[in-house]
């Protein structure tokens, strides 16, 4: 009778261990369940870089529209992210052969230490400039426009107001993170 109950015992142990992987494997381990509120993850059509490098061309760039909504916000007592996504329209002059197109985006995210602004945190977006030769060409202006959505933390408890800067636009978006 004894080693019917262990054989019993590891039987159901075996059952619950394969239910419980199969629910994080699920829940991409935890991230997407019961507990969790965060934002799914974002999608991107133009790649983001958090790095600076040699980027040419970056004068000729002008930005006409910056557009920032917040997408999902469950902003509470277990969970500080929420998902926005901006919009960049703009337009790229340019003489000559090399026609200008935008690679990717450089983000670049600080907190604010100027309280006489009551805005928590500034995130930056820079759109970067490649050019590629076309020999049919001959000087222009290359119009663009991309949408891309972003994971965001807030910084304190209540209201969290983040500002949101594209070359000349700005847009300040509030997020309330509750107890």
């Amino acid at each position: 009778m004894k080693k019917i109950l262990k054989i019993i015992f590891r039987i159901i142990l075996f059952v619950i261990l394969i239910l419980v992987g199969i629910y994080l494997y699920l829940t991409d381990f935890g991230r997407k369940g019961i507990l969790s509120n965060e934002p799914r993850n974002p999608r991107i059509e133009i790649p983001i870089t958090y790095n600076i490098s040699w980027w040419s061309y970056q004068e000729d760039l002008s930005i006409e529209n910056l557009e920032v909504n917040i997408v999902e916000s469950k902003l509470n007592l277990f969970n500080s992210k929420s998902l926005i996504s901006y919009k960049i329209k703009g337009r790229i002059k340019y003489d000559g052969h090399w026609i200008p197109s935008i690679k990717e985006v450089h983000i670049s995210e600080r907190i604010n230490k100027d309280s006489t602004q009551n805005i928590n945190r500034i995130i930056e977006f820079t759109p970067i400039v490649k050019v590629e030769e076309n020999k049919f060409k001959n000087g222009g202006t290359e119009y663009f426009e991309f949408k891309n959505e972003h994971t965001i933390t807030s910084g304190n408890w209540g209201w969290n107001r983040i500002k949101f800067i594209c070359r000349n636009k700005e847009q300040i978006i509030e997020l309330r993170q509750t107890k």
